[in-house]
């Protein structure tokens, strides 16, 4: 007996450091939120759309339907899918519209609404031509922007709702700055002037969507008050110039959903304005290692979060939420990249079981 007392003291110092050294490696992790049960809001009546990534022209047409066919079994009313600029007009006034017309009508032969993102300058357009990321730098010229806005809202008048102009320019990775003075808010007000006229001569009617703001407190590319920069621009102010303010929530826990929802509103009221909001990214992994909230963690997790994040969207009044995305990244993306999994389907278009759990939230929501 006196020889296990030395033993069993030895065992218990032996967890109690093994414990110390897995809560240093989670360090700066949310608190749990008391494990609250999210549900609709009786007045909560906002619609579920998916990012769909790769479709793009060149994407086979066995492919996107396939893709469409899940989004609609998984009871999306809306698609998100980029529109590049640099492939719909590769030469000044010469538009290449046929792929992405037989994409849009296959979307909408499903009774899929499309949301396309117009992003990515052609090299003659580019206000840096030689830059090996040409795409990423605004236009030379507005007018290049107004044109090319006007010839696709007239194109697809009746068939294109609303047109979202570039995806999270608040991101140096998305969104180059072009005067050196080291913010795209200017640029990007200024787009956005020049793409609005243009959208609103080619179709009155079509909704201009400001970019997604990815809105990030943490990292390091995010331009931080991107939204009171742009309404406030000089020259550019953003205000009378978007239809529906459009922003990411991806990782973030309810809470933190919450807040960014609340100071977007208030930003939008100093300057006067109440806009429709819509969120076109909420996005969350199943992989454990990037799995940053510890409420929602493992395959069970994922589950749970998709859930309360887009009830918590819709019951804060957002209009149309977005999962990212519809399936997984395929293998064009590293193991470690946090988002490569975020699909409700695999690659393969295997459904996981998150896609039932968005599946069941667009019934309760009556799409």
């Amino acid at each position: 007996m006196k020889k296990l007392i030395p033993l069993t003291a030895f065992l218990v110092v032996l967890l109690l450091i093994l414990g110390l050294l897995f809560i240093n490696q989670t360090p700066n992790l949310p608190p749990c939120e008391d494990n609250t049960t999210y549900a609709l809001a009786p007045g909560a009546n906002g619609s579920l759309g998916v990012l769909i990534v790769y479709m793009d022209p060149g994407i086979s047409h066995g492919r996107a339907e396939a893709v469409f066919d899940a989004a609609k079994k998984a009871g999306a009313k809306w698609v998100r899918i980029g529109f590049i600029w640099a492939l719909a007009e590769p030469l000044p006034g010469e538009y290449n519209f046929t792929e992405f017309d037989w994409i849009i009508n296959a979307a909408l032969e499903r009774n899929l609404s499309v949301l396309p993102v117009v992003m990515f300058t052609p090299r003659w357009a580019s206000g840096r031509p030689n830059a090996k990321d040409y795409y990423l730098y605004p236009p030379a010229r507005g007018e290049y922007l107004r044109d090319f806005a006007k010839a696709i809202a007239t194109h697809y008048r009746g068939r294109i709702t609303h047109w979202e102009l570039w995806n999270e320019p608040d991101m140096r990775g998305f969104l180059r700055d072009l005067d050196g003075d080291g913010s795209t808010a200017d640029e990007y007000a200024e787009m956005l002037a020049y793409f609005h006229s243009g959208i609103k001569a080619g179709d009155p009617n079509a909704g201009v969507v400001l970019g997604g703001l990815a809105n990030s407190k943490v990292e390091p590319s995010c331009e931080k008050d991107y939204l009171r920069k742009l309404l406030s621009d000089p020259d550019f102010p953003a205000g009378k110039n978007f239809d529906v303010m459009n922003i990411h929530t991806n990782f973030r826990s309810p809470r933190e959903i919450i807040e960014e929802i609340r100071e977007t509103r208030a930003t939008l009221e100093e300057f006067g304005l109440e806009k429709p909001l819509w969120i076109t990214e909420a996005s969350y992994t199943p992989v454990r290692k990037f799995q940053t909230l510890p409420c929602y963690l493992g395959d069970e997790g994922f589950d749970r979060y998709v859930h309360d994040a887009l009830v918590v969207e819709l019951n804060e009044g957002a209009e149309v939420v977005f999962w990212a995305a519809l399936h997984d990244y395929g293998s064009d993306r590293p193991e470690s990249d946090p988002y490569k999994h975020s699909g409700l389907y695999t690659y393969d278009l295997k459904p996981k079981r998150a896609a039932e759990v968005f599946k069941g939230l667009s019934k309760e929501l009556g799409n």
